[in-house]
């Protein structure tokens, strides 16, 4: 089955809930949009790797839609549908905003990291290059699903046409929560994935077992929403999505972890984080600089709140000595060699922070050279951060180049972007945060190519 048979067994099915005057017609409808809008964006060529998303998509929509038949039948349902549907029969009456969440809940909570492991193997589950190919797909849906939000209020509002001027006043705020509940819940999708996957390596029994906690934290949450009371408020307090408790690291091949120290991180979130430190740097926003600072240097380093809160402090007096055109390199290498101080002082690593320091200035040194003269040759700057690369994760320059590629890339294109007015809505900032999510995928590649060869320190 493809999408479009998928949209057309959706089409029928919403043909016969809205005959019935079935409750559970409001989230099937809203699916149904959204896998329209999905299918508009695998056509516009808006995911790395269409064919998988779209396995991915109508494998996810399958278990929806056999929960769906079960349920008409007669037949059992995994709990959070049971509740939902539960829902849906004995409170017809209660806003269409309400069952379209609960759904939501029970689907993406549920289903969605059952999906992504029906199409993502162990082998490329253990593949960090491809795993951030999936991952990136896998919040660009994301994307899809937040430029719908507004639309779907407006859906919701036809079929409740009677709002209250509470409604009015909380309209924008339901929205912006509903955003949010999509980012946080798909992002905890992801983190439960990964657990299921390693259950299922590890045999039936423990998959199983892992399946049956997710089912019932699921369920709860469900049934936490039945409850009367707004809805996305309670969202907003209790969290959005589920967690399953997290096991020990997987090993890597002679015993050792594939995850320490500075090799620790996740190339989607780093790139997309490095993304927002670029824009706001080249904004001169200092104050957006340092909270996105903040989230690159925990995301990225591991480091504890109180020792992130420092380093941030000194990645942003760095950038703030180095952006003015007469730049204070020495003040910014005294900056940078304090921040690496703290990853001594954490990971043990590097050794050496005045080292470390003086080849990230060099590379900041060859980028605004190179910005200079367009066109010119980007090698100097590909050499500079290879060699700190090689530096920081103890590896020759030839493999962590590739990384170092990518990330010249991602300053070309956002160099490009300076000089054409720095416009928020410009396509090249999405450009750039591919460069760099391929950058951050080809140096973790590099590492774990280290711990398979047994040369990992």
């Amino acid at each position: 089955m493809g999408i479009d048979d998928l949209i057309e067994r959706m089409a029928v099915l919403a043909g016969e809930l809205r005959r019935d005057g079935d409750a559970r017609l409001a989230f099937h409808a809203t699916y149904l949009r959204t896998t329209r809008a999905v299918a508009a964006a695998l056509r516009a060529g808006l995911f790395e790797d269409a064919a998988w998303v779209e396995r991915w998509d109508v494998a996810f929509a399958r278990l929806y839609l056999d929960a769906l038949d079960a349920a008409r039948r007669g037949d059992p349902v995994p709990e959070p549908w049971a509740v939902a549907f539960a829902a849906a029969a004995a409170r017809p009456d209660l806003p269409p905003v309400r069952h379209v969440l609960l759904g939501m809940n029970a689907h993406i909570n549920y289903d969605l990291p059952q999906a992504l492991l029906a199409v993502i193997s162990d082998a490329e589950f253990d593949d960090p290059a491809v795993l951030a190919r999936r991952e990136a797909d896998h919040r660009r849906i994301d994307e899809v699903l937040a430029a719908r939000v507004g639309a779907e209020d407006a859906e919701l509002h036809q079929l409740e046409p009677a709002m209250t001027w509470q409604d009015r006043v909380l309209q924008p705020v339901n929205r912006m929560a509903t955003r949010r509940f999509l980012r946080e819940s798909r992002a905890k999708v992801w983190a439960n994935a990964l657990e299921l996957c390693h259950a299922r390596e590890a045999g039936p029994e423990a998959y199983d077992a892992r399946l049956a906690e997710l089912e019932e934290l699921c369920g709860r949450r469900v049934a936490d929403l039945v409850r009367p009371g707004p809805v996305l408020l309670r969202l907003a307090v209790g969290g959005f999505g589920v967690r399953l408790a997290g096991g020990p690291p997987r090993p890597a091949p002679g015993g050792r972890s594939a995850r320490t120290g500075l090799r620790s991180f996740d190339p989607v979130k780093v790139g997309s984080l490095e993304t927002e430190l670029w824009v706001t740097y080249y904004r001169k926003q200092w104050a957006r600089f340092l909270v996105a600072s903040l989230r690159v240097v925990h995301g990225t380093f591991g480091l504890d709140w109180l020792r992130t809160c420092h380093g941030a402090w000194l990645v942003l007096r760095a950038n703030q000595l180095w952006a003015p055109d007469t730049s204070d390199s020495e003040g910014a290498r005294r900056c940078m060699s304090r921040f690496y101080a703290l990853l001594l002082l954490t990971h043990g690593e590097p050794a050496n922070p005045a080292r470390a320091a003086r080849l990230e200035v060099d590379w900041w040194t060859a980028h605004r050279e190179h910005a200079r003269a367009p066109g010119s040759d980007d090698g100097p700057l590909v050499t500079a951060l290879a060699r700190l690369y090689a530096y920081l994760y103890d590896t020759d320059e030839a493999a962590v180049r590739p990384a170092a590629q990518h990330r010249a890339r991602a300053m070309d294109i956002s160099d490009r972007w300076v000089h054409g007015g720095r416009d928020l809505a410009s396509p090249l900032i999405a450009e750039a945060r591919g460069e760099l999510i391929r950058c951050y995928a080809a140096l973790l590649d590099a590492v774990h190519r280290l711990a398979l060869s047994g040369r990992l320190r």
